[in-house]
């Protein structure tokens, strides 16, 4: 049975050209002048193979490959693009468009026959499957697919359009957040949603932005909410411990309902170089199925975007103030985050300490061993830290073998015990590195944000002396700041 081809050109010349050689080449062929029509004779017609010219006025070649590869009832069809076009990009386009060769009109018939037959080959289209469409095809529903997809295509443009339009608040989050909802709630319908933006800091607070359509919300139901969104999240990344704050953007009449009326509910967790790097959710009292949602897809697709920018914008400025040997906060970011929580403490009332330590004899271990096994013992006792403190406090490579912890709502008595922890680990620790084994011991001293410091410098200070008397009282211990 001779091979069906339905081609496609828009000038008389060439298309007569084309069918006449095809023709004489044993192939059954039918003809359209145009996008539009060559998509409706697809369904009437059934070709083997659909070989087309791209530059067509209303719909060019790339739109109608494009088009047969979005329905899942004719992108088996195989397509060749014919162009006169010869620069790099056309053929970028028409492999992106989903064509399976890409020939220049100027090949000879021999040439362009000998292609078809091998794309034919590669790829064949069973009877079963070119009688099942055909049994589908009437010329009506064929008008209607087509307005189906040309009215998909705009709509797809118009709100991928949309979402692209707000990478211009990729440094204001709050802005870019008000900016989301209001997008959303345009095409989506909830009761409740909630935005999340990951952070490559752990130590970061973890915020969830949540939309009520201008009504408030119970602090019952935002527990509940909070609660289930995070508990999702903690399936792609153990946030578990880390600091958590709702902010609801927009406020007003008290909502009326408790957690078990919201019928339906998803929760996305958003996935990039397997890392989280954020999730949204809806939930409302009506039955729901997002996931049927028509543009659920590419509004998860220009979601994941978003995020991914705003990620990697994060990421930059998280960068910024990371030391590059231990992944601690830098000096600079110390001294800022000291002074802040000086400050804070001052406005409102609250205890916060603070640790400095000292690997002690770190001179001697980089003169016996050499700088690199001194930067080894440097990063194994910074990750040590990291695993003795809690995920709230903040810790930071002051300078040299010098780190320094700061603990959040903790008094003297309470930053004791994760610091003996640490000076403790640290001691029973073997370190090894390139099969050399040594013991190291690290010095701390310990201060709180007492009433008579008048500038965190000063408390800083009491931390460094209590540091020293540490040092000169025998090293691998602990020494509390005296008051006066």
């Amino acid at each position: 049975m001779a091979a069906k081809i339905l081609l496609v050109e828009d000038s008389d010349t060439q298309l007569k050209f084309l069918r006449d050689g095809l023709k004489e080449n044993g192939f059954e062929v039918e003809t359209a002048t145009n996008g539009g029509e060559a998509y409706k004779k697809l369904f009437e017609y059934v070709p083997d193979i659909v070989v087309s010219d791209i530059m067509m006025p209303v719909i060019d070649g790339y739109q109608l490959c494009r088009m047969i590869k979005n329905v899942d009832e004719i992108k088996k069809i195989p397509v060749i693009l014919l162009t006169v076009l010869d620069k790099k990009i056309d053929s970028f386009w028409g492999k992106k468009a989903g064509a399976q060769l890409f020939l220049s009109k100027s090949i000879d018939m021999k040439e362009l026959v000998r292609n078809i037959n091998a794309t034919l080959r590669r790829y064949p289209l069973t009877e079963e499957y070119k009688m099942a469409l055909l049994s589908k095809s009437n010329p009506e529903s064929a008008q209607v697919r087509l307005n189906s997809v040309l009215n998909d295509l705009l709509m797809k443009s118009v709100f991928a359009n949309e979402f692209r339009n707000l990478s211009d608040f990729m440094n204001y989050e709050r802005v870019l957040v008000e900016k989301l909802f209001s997008l959303l709630s345009s095409f989506v319908e909830y009761s409740v949603a909630g935005i999340f933006f990951s952070s490559p800091d752990d130590f970061a607070e973890n915020i969830l932005y949540i939309d009520t359509l201008g009504k408030n919300l119970p602090k019952s139901l935002l527990s509940d909410i909070s609660y289930d969104f995070f508990r999702k999240m903690e399936e792609q990344k153990n946030i578990s411990d880390s600091k958590f704050e709702v902010v609801r953007m927009l406020l007003g009449k008290e909502l009326d309902y408790k957690f078990t009326d919201l019928n339906s509910k998803i929760i996305i967790p958003l996935i990039f170089d397997r890392k989280l790097i954020g999730g949204i959710c809806f939930y409302t009292r009506q039955d729901t199925d997002y996931a049927s949602f028509r543009y659920f897809d590419i509004m998860i697709s220009e979601l994941l975007a978003i995020f991914k920018m705003k990620y990697q914008y994060t990421e930059k400025e998280f960068m910024s103030v990371l030391d590059g040997l231990t992944g601690l906060y830098n000096r600079r970011q110390f001294e800022i985050s000291l002074e802040q929580e000086y400050n804070r403490t001052k406005r409102h009332p609250s205890d916060f300490s603070l640790a400095i330590l000292d690997i002690d004899f770190f001179k001697k271990v980089n003169d016996t061993y050499g700088h690199q096994y001194g930067d080894y013992v440097l990063k194994t006792v910074s990750d040590l830290m990291k695993s003795a403190f809690r995920k709230t406090d903040w810790l930071y490579r002051y300078g040299g073998e010098e780190l320094v912890m700061i603990m959040p709502e903790t008094n003297i008595e309470g930053a004791i015990i994760p610091v003996q922890r640490l000076r403790r680990m640290v001691e029973e620790y073997d370190f090894e590195y390139n099969g050399v084994k040594a013991k190291v011991t690290v010095s701390m001293g310990l201060t709180m944000n007492f009433q008579d410091f008048k500038t965190a410098a000063e408390m800083l200070k009491s931390a460094d002396e209590a540091l020293y008397k540490a040092k000169e009282s025998g090293r691998n211990r602990v020494v509390l700041h005296e008051q006066s």
